[in-house]
């Protein structure tokens, strides 16, 4: 088959990085996958000579689908790319829309559509399918596609030492944008906290890399005011496998992801944290329980408690037989969400339209 995905932002992380590791999957199942993007937010520089990936604008997309035959062509929450997915009047292309966001305003654009004009509507989980149903109504064809974990890269047993010396203390990782919806200010917050319980933390914040200046100026007078600049590192991008390092860092300090997001579609990085043997000390939302196994290594809390926090942060540095939980979580978390899940429901949802 040969699919086209089109998505607005080329960012590092988030919905750009599950489009690649899609493309990959697709492509070793014999199939041709290509990605395009409408901006370039960073992600061009970090693709080397992968190849059938391409940057523009609207035009050059319309150019690309009508010059181009596809199977499918699947538009991930850019609504002003679905109009010319189609393609040429003389060969319409199949038009699926993949749906990623949970916010009321990013899903506005759902109420404007009409889902008869669709040949079939994705969402990777059933959270998310009840909260793009109750926009399209019943004549949407929604079907659950399931995201893709990078088992190979997130695993119990990759090194620590790919991110600097062993720990001083009990550190922590929140992985997000510095926007409301991560709620990455409540993060700063119970880095005060933490300190003020635990003694000397450190909590590394990982993302951000398209703040304006604005934003990280407020970023660091918070964490100023609250009295923990010298707790807190803020790294803008950071590749994988050193992510990956830094989630078992923080695992054998003691420490956790911390996640304060108002709502998820998914949780990736939560998900890729706990494959590295990182417990969570996360928000307790509907679609964490539906993707995350039960174990002592989650933490399902209130966030907005903070001593539920504080308690799920003692809590987590003293696992009982933290080895055979880590390997439990890998292999549930890999079978749900590994490529070969991903290829069999994305292909069996096209082949059943």
């Amino acid at each position: 088959m040969k699919l086209l995905y089109a998505y607005r932002y080329g960012i590092v992380g988030g919905v750009s990085t599950q489009l690649l590791l899609r493309q990959d999957a697709l492509e070793k199942a014999g199939h041709e996958a290509s990605l395009f993007f409408s901006q370039d937010n960073g992600l061009g520089q970090l693709l080397g000579a992968r190849s059938r990936i391409f940057f523009g604008s609207g035009v050059s997309f319309q150019k690309l689908v009508r010059q181009e035959r596809f199977d499918a062509v699947v538009v991930i929450d850019s609504p002003e790319l679905l109009k010319s997915a189609s393609g040429s009047m003389l060969r319409k292309n199949p038009v699926y829309l993949d749906v990623h966001t949970t916010t009321d305003t990013g899903l506005s654009y759902l109420l404007d559509l009409d889902a008869r004009q669709l040949d079939g509507v994705m969402v990777p989980t059933d959270y998310s399918s009840r909260l793009v149903g109750q926009r399209l109504g019943e004549a949407a064809k929604i079907q659950v596609v399931p995201n893709i974990l990078n088992t190979e890269v997130f695993y119990p047993h990759v090194k620590a030492s790919h991110f600097g010396g062993e720990p001083t203390s009990r550190e922590f990782v929140w992985v997000g944008k510095l926007d409301n919806h991560k709620n990455w200010r409540l993060a700063l917050v119970y880095a005060g906290m933490l300190k003020d319980l635990l003694g000397n933390i450190q909590l590394y914040v990982v993302g951000g890399y398209t703040a304006p200046p604005k934003q990280a100026e407020e970023f660091f007078e918070l964490a100023f005011r609250l009295g923990i600049s010298d707790s807190v590192s803020w790294l803008d991008r950071v590749e994988n496998t050193t992510l990956a390092s830094l989630y078992k860092r923080c695992a054998l300090s003691g420490g956790a992801m911390l996640v304060t997001s108002r709502d998820e579609s998914f949780g990736m990085a939560a998900a890729e944290s706990l494959l590295c043997g990182c417990p969570l000390i996360a928000n307790d939302l509907p679609v964490f329980r539906e993707v995350f196994p039960s174990s002592p290594l989650v933490h399902l809390v209130d966030i907005w408690d903070p001593e539920q926090v504080a308690r799920a942060a003692q809590n987590v540095e003293a696992l009982a037989n933290r080895e055979s939980l880590v390997e439990q979580v890998y292999k549930q978390l890999g079978d749900r969400y590994g490529a070969g899940p991903f290829v069999k429901s994305f292909l069996n949802f096209l082949g059943g339209q």
